[in-house]
């Protein structure tokens, strides 16, 4: 074992931060440097071993599973250059892939600057951040991954390969969106932008009203979030802008926040899953009063002055299970409506019963031909500063929408993301496969497409490679979605397929096969 890299682990366990899934590979390596992960990659090769690689484990889905080896960066993590550009509103920050966000975010603000937009939550590395296509909250950013100025990833050969817009461009849209299939990323430049603080205001919402409202709230804010409390009838709108005010105000407390709040939700939660499923609409209302109230205040909700990620993130409560797609914004209102009243209609036959919130969010994930002018740039400027104007092939949102200045965003360039939330209260399992595939059935007749790194199930009928008899599935187990995914990704999974055979010719990277085959990512011949 010292052979391939001192301190190597046997009888390691990994679990995800869901505690959904665990898996005890053969061997589990904590590398330091860009050599040490080439020495393991080289010996995976001799010994026909394959290598997955994670960070915080907070994807709760099955991809990263292996008997196998395990690969884990947390010891990368050095900051190697900040450079700042004179004149232009932006600096180029270079790190190892395993640095986790939160920790640049705290190295960057020391030196006054912020990642631009972020997701949920900031336990992801660098790396892994980008590998799944994780997106923020807003109609004027789109991906994380088109922050990334350029990536040095190891592939499968052992090969160091630099990848930017300019050198193996082909490579690099695949490396951004890789599902850790390319090669195992171990340094990334990011650009960053000044330090800035976001003025939030937190509204109480009618369903009816945010419907009416949709065709100009999503871009009444840089930064937008959307929580649907089904049972309620109500949504919290909460809308962000970047702000220079010195001040921190805070003023929202939080209900749930509380060690006795959290604990009672849970435990409630608990009750309504194992004991009494028809508790759970009257769980859910109560828990809504107890955090927000039941007056709606659009337009004079609590205001609150917070450092950008901390306005950014937020609480993810409980151990989950997490079903989300992508659609085009413009179908948001019959998506939910369809949603809406079949979540009423299953909860009065007591067919499955849901949790909350339901997260809708936007995004624009369209690029410009060409990186702007960013001249004109303040702190406050909204929108994006790109690293690269490259779409990866497996980005999962929809093709068809066109970019368009930031100042003529309308609904009909942005994606709509719904994310389908149920807890796991105490690690006790909810029923998901109900309310998931009938969410699924609806995103799909939108135009949707699932988020790669969450629960998405699928069926039996589209999936490739050997399936199972239905009754013999966990209620939560993925089935596969190999005949759409092939159908929706078209030329674009071609070519992700023949750079991932270009670059791991000797399938290293093809841990969990099953995953990738019952979901069309490798043809099954690719392992034969």
């Amino acid at each position: 074992m010292d052979n391939i890299l001192p301190g190597a682990r046997r009888n390691y366990e990994f679990k995800n931060w869901a505690g959904i899934y665990s898996a005890k590979p053969q061997l589990y390596f904590q590398p330091s440097s860009i050599e040490e992960v080439v020495k393991v990659v080289n010996a995976a090769r001799r010994l026909n071993k394959t290598i997955v690689t994670v960070g915080s484990g907070h994807s709760p889905s099955d991809m990263c599973i292996t008997k196998e080896w395990l690969m884990n960066l947390d010891k990368m993590k050095k900051v190697h250059s900040l450079v700042k550009n004179d004149g232009e509103a932006f600096a180029d920050v270079t790190v190892d892939a395993g640095l986790r966000i939160f920790e640049l975010s705290e190295y960057l603000h020391e030196q006054g600057y912020d990642i631009q937009n972020l997701g949920s939550i900031s336990e992801q590395s660098v790396g892994g951040i980008i590998s799944t296509g994780t997106h923020g909250s807003s109609a004027f950013h789109g991906l994380v991954s088109s922050q990334y100025v350029n990536l040095t990833l190891v592939n499968g050969l052992g090969e160091v390969v630099f990848l930017d817009s300019e050198t193996k461009p082909e490579v690099f849209k695949a490396a951004m969106l890789s599902l850790g299939k390319i090669g195992i990323i171990v340094r990334a430049t990011i650009r960053v932008v000044p330090s800035f603080k976001i003025k939030s205001t937190m509204e109480v919402v009618n369903f009816d009203t945010l419907l009416r409202q949709w065709d100009t709230v999503w871009t009444s804010s840089e930064f937008i979030r959307c929580w649907w409390f089904p049972y309620t009838s109500k949504c919290i709108l909460w809308r962000g802008v970047k702000t220079s005010d010195t001040a921190v105000i805070k003023t929202r407390k939080s209900w749930w926040g509380t060690t006795i709040g959290r604990r009672f939700y849970e435990l409630c939660l608990w009750i309504s899953v194992n004991v009494y499923t028809p508790f759970t609409p009257i769980v859910e209302r109560f828990v809504f009063r107890k955090q927000y109230g039941n007056v709606e205040t659009l337009g004079s909700g609590e205001v609150e002055i917070q450092k950008s990620v901390d306005g950014l993130n937020m609480d993810c409560l409980f151990s989950q299970f997490v079903d989300e797609w992508g659609c085009p914004l413009s179908n948001g209102p019959e998506v939910l409506c369809s949603l809406d009243r079949s979540i009423a209609q299953a909860a009065e036959n007591r067919e499955f019963y849901v949790h909350a919130p339901i997260e809708v969010r936007c995004s624009n994930t369209n690029l410009p031909e060409k990186i702007p002018d960013y001249s004109g740039r303040t702190e406050v400027s909204r929108g994006a500063v790109y690293g690269n104007v490259l779409r990866p092939y497996l980005d999962a949102t929809p093709r068809n929408l066109r970019y368009v200045p930031h100042e003529d965003v309308t609904n009909s360039q942005l994606t709509l993301y719904i994310n389908a939330t149920i807890y796991r209260p105490f690690g006790s399992n909810t029923p998901v496969h109900k309310w998931f595939t009938l969410f699924e059935q609806t995103l799909a007749a939108a135009g949707g497409k699932p988020h790669w790194a969450k629960n998405f199930l699928g069926s039996t009928d589209m999936a490739a490679g050997p399936t199972k008899a239905e009754h013999s599935y966990e209620d939560y187990e993925m089935r596969g979605m190999a005949s759409k995914i092939t159908e929706w990704y078209g030329d674009d999974l071609v070519t992700f397929q023949k750079i991932r055979r270009q670059q791991d010719p000797e399938n290293v990277f093809l841990a969990n096969t099953d995953w990738a085959i019952k979901n069309g990512i490798v043809d099954v011949n690719e392992i034969q």
